[in-house]
């Protein structure tokens, strides 16, 4: 084990498994589902966390802003404002942002011929590209969008702060079923129960994916074809630039 996988260990001071990328993308995720099975009788939450010198200091930066010690520490001092933060007023502002300076006709662009949907098989695979050693956290929350605060990454360049992800990640647990799967030093991924699948509704989910993630359409070719990769697809991957 690294210095900096200890280190992260100590910061989140919860039970936990250490794998290796190696293992490969599909061997991590049957192990999350293993243990959110466990989790639903023994109280915790499952969340795969992939090491880096990155995400420590990511986890420094933030702790320190709240004046805490641990994740634990932070969760409970953050939760509070998670409560009273209006989800799609952040989204909105921060869509309003993301807008300014960009032809409005190539951002929506057109539908694509859907795609098959992303299944739950791509959770995970980015785990060989950003790290050696992947954690697997049982995290002592009550509710899936309260993961974002347990190990809470960003509040750099266009990724919003912790809490700011927990109230979008709320957002679309209560719309959704979605549950956050992955954090990195500037990855999220969720699983999600209940995708849209009318093409009007993933319209208007896209924006909100766009909002919360700009690098989203440089990953891509517009709003709409965006939206037509949602239909039906059960994983979501969000992925910021490190500024």
């Amino acid at each position: 084990m690294t210095e900096t996988c200890a280190a992260i260990i100590d910061l989140l001071g919860c039970d936990h498994e250490l794998l290796h990328a190696a293992a490969g993308g599909r061997a991590i995720y049957r192990r999350y589902k293993m243990l959110a099975r466990q989790g639903e009788t023994a109280g915790f939450l499952p969340l795969v966390v992939y090491a880096s010198d990155a995400l420590l200091e990511a986890l420094h930066d933030n702790l320190a802003l709240a004046e805490a010690e641990n994740c634990a520490e932070y969760h409970a001092k953050l939760l509070p404002l998670v409560e009273r933060i209006d989800a799609l007023a952040l989204l909105q502002q921060r869509l309003s942002f993301g807008i300014q300076g960009r032809d409005p006709v190539e951002l929506m662009g057109n539908f694509m011929e859907q795609p098959a949907p992303q299944n739950e098989d791509r959770l995970c695979q980015s785990c060989r590209n950003h790290a050696r050693e992947v954690l697997i956290f049982k995290c002592p929350v009550q509710q899936p969008w309260e993961l974002p605060l347990f190990v809470p990454m960003g509040g750099f360049g266009g990724c919003p702060a912790p809490a700011e992800q927990a109230a979008v990640a709320r957002l679309w647990h209560t719309a959704y079923g979605a549950v956050p799967v992955v954090i990195a030093c500037d990855i999220l991924e969720f699983r999600v129960a209940h995708p849209p699948v009318q093409l009007l509704e993933t319209e208007r989910l896209a924006m909100q994916q766009f909002a919360f993630n700009f690098d989203l359409i440089s990953q891509r070719n517009s709003l709409l074809a965006l939206a037509s990769e949602l239909v039906g697809a059960k994983a979501w991957y969000f992925w910021w630039h490190l500024r």
